[in-house]
């Protein structure tokens, strides 16, 4: 670490080491764009019209510091790999140290624990119970560095922390009245949880697999098998998403996110075909973000 990172003010530290692996721009959007589509989706099962609250600024920011929560866990379970890897890393260059990403992280725990006290406390409780399995999965990692590198055990293990944010989601609406308890408004957890995981494995689906790579194509769902399987997440989500919301009792709005789907499908034609040698994350991206972006739509229409 040179002498003159290291002495740098904290403060300057911090705002380098977000710009490094926290891109403002792309990971509050889609906070934001997460937390209106689970809303909006929410009250589309309830036959009603969606619009933004107090609650939603709440939800949308407590998604953005979870987010950054997990960032700052990442760098410090990727260490290892990244002395190797990604020598340019702020924790391998001395940008930021261990113990100072520990303190950010208590910092962002209790900053998404507080605010969700007085909107719903069962959230907060959500909350809390992912920033503790959030600790376990880095304490495995960091105990078990190998973990990190066997893609599909490390996806059973971590995923959780995925399904607990959509936990917190929908005991926040119910706990605060937007939508009353059921289990439509309960499955669109799920909906969201696959259509992330179309994104987690499109970016990690590549032809020609370095055999000790952190993808799923050099794992045993082989190159085809691990394209399948990311198209295959990207049609869970909107078959689920359909039965859920039953669109064609519905206005023609309400059909809109299913427009999404031309992404995972023109990716899958360029990859299985043998045209792309990696899934282009674009469109996986893209898919998300209309996605998202319809079923606010969706909702504001009604």
């Amino acid at each position: 670490m040179s002498s003159a990172v290291g002495q740098a003010p904290a403060l300057l530290r911090y705002r380098a080491f977000l710009g490094a692996v926290f891109a403002p721009g792309v990971h509050v959007t889609y906070g934001v764009l997460w937390v209106c589509a689970y809303e909006a989706a929410a009250v589309m099962t309830a036959g009603g019209v969606w619009r933004p609250s107090v609650g939603s600024l709440v939800r949308a920011m407590t998604i953005i510091v979870v987010l950054l929560h997990l960032r700052l866990a990442d760098e410090r379970m990727d260490e290892s790999y990244d002395r190797i890897h990604n020598p340019d890393r702020p924790l391998i260059t001395g940008l930021v140290s261990v113990l100072e990403l520990r303190r950010a992280g208590w910092v962002t725990a209790a900053l998404a624990i507080v605010v969700n006290v007085p909107l719903a406390p069962w959230s907060a409780v959500v909350v809390a119970l992912l920033v503790g399995y959030t600790e376990l999965v880095t304490r495995l990692t960091l105990h078990s560095p190998r973990l990190r590198d066997r893609a599909l055990l490390y996806i059973v293990v971590a995923y959780p922390v995925q399904l607990l944010i959509g936990v917190y989601l929908y005991t926040s609406v119910t706990g605060a009245e937007v939508v009353q308890p059921g289990i439509r408004p309960a499955l669109l957890i799920i909906v969201f949880a696959a259509a992330f995981l179309h994104f987690e494995f499109a970016r990690k689906t590549v032809r020609d697999p370095d055999p000790g790579g952190r993808t799923y194509s050099a794992t045993v769902l082989g190159v085809t098998g691990s394209g399948v399987l990311t198209l295959g997440w990207a049609l869970l989500a909107c078959a689920l998403l359909a039965a859920i919301t039953e669109p064609w009792h519905m206005s023609v709005a309400a059909h809109l996110p299913y427009v999404a789907l031309v992404f995972p499908v023109a990716g899958a034609f360029s990859y299985l075909s043998g045209r792309e040698q990696t899934w282009p994350a674009s469109l996986a991206m893209l898919y998300l973000i209309v996605l998202d972006a319809a079923l606010v739509i969706s909702g504001w229409l009604g």
